[in-house]
């Protein structure tokens, strides 16, 4: 299992130095000039280039990427082009409000989608069956952002139930921080919920017409008992890849909700280092963001070999 682990990691390597690289170049090829940007359009020429040297925009490329690049490795993510703050610091405090609102919303798909799922198969054909089909799709074919706005204007405005906007991080009140997070999260989810309701139902329907589903009905077992017992295990293991990649996914959809719902979170931060152009800051949360999504996947892989012991040999 160690060497699997460590083999998994190892290959993870060049890809994380090839995603340096691309993220890199791309921010250098965006439209406009940092500098231009933190000084104003009333900044002159002598001031523009002063503050392109502070920022070490005048170097050449190379030397931009190799600095940049040893400081991500010693853990200094650089300065803020534009406030000159510890960006670091900044992805402190977005990061765990990203997280949790992910979290949740992982937890309310699983919490709709299995059980969802599980109905459709095994009432297949009936009028359960294509109620929970037809939620199924309907959840993936219908945008976040317009959920969001749908419960806002449901839950907020129409019935204050919830809050329309800001946050409470779970430190401060954690009874709070849920009740904040509980709309932004029900709207990320409806995507991975119709995933995982329509995954568990094929899944299911094969492992219902099984051999070992059919002994155990024939030992006399009870529907609930197969359903449950024997045939939900098994239909839940290629549910385990889809987490991770749905989990990534949450990840990057959460910009909309962030923006939406005024939260502090990672979302936010790319928005305004995108309005700001501020290069270190964003090529920094899209480094994060791409190490996050080669992590979840890491651990998707170890998790999957754990519950096929097949997959380690290969």
């Amino acid at each position: 299992m160690a060497r699997y682990i460590l083999r998994r990691s190892l290959t993870a390597l060049p890809v994380l130095f090839l995603i340096t690289l691309i993220v890199f170049f791309v921010m250098q090829i965006l439209p406009g000039d940092p500098a231009r940007v933190a000084l104003g359009i009333e900044a002159t020429p002598q001031a523009l280039e002063a503050m392109r040297e502070r920022l070490g925009l005048n170097r050449p490329l190379y030397e931009q990427y190799f600095s940049w690049l040893f400081g991500v490795l010693q853990g200094d993510l650089g300065r803020s082009m534009v406030d000159n703050a510890p960006v670091s610091r900044a992805i402190a405090l977005a990061l765990p409000v990203t997280l949790q609102i992910a979290l949740m919303a992982l937890a309310i798909a699983l919490l709709l989608g299995v059980p969802l799922g599980v109905i459709a198969a095994t009432r297949r054909g009936g009028s359960a069956d294509v109620a929970a089909t037809f939620t199924g799709l309907s959840s993936i074919s219908i945008p976040g952002f317009w959920v969001a706005m749908l419960l806002i204007y449901a839950f907020s405005l129409k019935v204050p139930w919830f809050p329309s906007s800001g946050f409470v991080r779970w430190q401060d009140d954690w009874v709070a921080s849920l009740h904040h997070s509980f709309l932004p999260a029900l709207a990320l989810s409806l995507r991975p919920t119709g995933i995982f309701m329509r995954l568990v139902r094929s899944s299911m329907l094969e492992v219902l017409k099984s051999d070992y589903v059919r002994t155990a009905r024939a030992k006399g077992l009870g529907e609930s008992a197969v359903v449950l017992g024997h045939a939900l295990r098994t239909s839940l293991i290629p549910l385990v890849t889809v987490l991770g990649v749905e989990f990534a996914a949450l990840l990057g959809n959460v910009v909309v909700i962030d923006t939406i719902f005024n939260i502090p979170g990672f979302g936010r931060l790319i928005y305004g280092s995108v309005l700001r152009l501020d290069l270190t800051m964003l090529q920094s949360l899209v480094l994060i963001f791409a190490v996050s999504v080669i992590v979840i996947n890491l651990i998707t892989d170890i998790s999957y070999s754990l519950l096929d012991p097949r997959i380690r040999e290969k």
